[in-house]
């Protein structure tokens, strides 16, 4: 299960309405010092894929992560906050963040 915060969500609507755009996409990719590379991204609709993970932000904008990348995030906490520059945080039980805070450790 992976909980996204209000924080999280109320950012991300922040970001879709300024950006006029739908949908908030969450990735993993191979790559970055650890192995897996965090990737964002916004899109102007939702086109469905087999087996995303959905969250409904509000009834139009959306925020989903894909099964692949799902499979690396059991248990994960989706945020966002930060006093100097705030930032979406993921924190996953039993993963290691990198050093430069932009993947972790397959």
């Amino acid at each position: 299960m992976i909980t996204v915060t209000e924080a999280a969500k109320k950012q991300m609507c922040n970001i879709l309405e300024t950006k006029n755009e739908m949908v908030v996409r969450y990735e993993l990719k191979g790559g970055g010092c650890g192995g897996l590379m965090s990737k964002w991204s916004t899109e102007p609709h939702y086109e469905p894929q087999i087996d995303d993970f959905e969250w409904f932000l509000t009834d139009e904008y959306r925020f989903v992560i894909d099964k692949a990348s799902a499979m690396f995030m059991e248990d994960a906490t989706i945020d966002y906050g930060g006093d100097f520059m705030p930032a979406f945080k993921i924190e996953i039980p039993d993963r290691q963040s990198c050093g430069c805070g932009e993947s972790f450790v397959a």
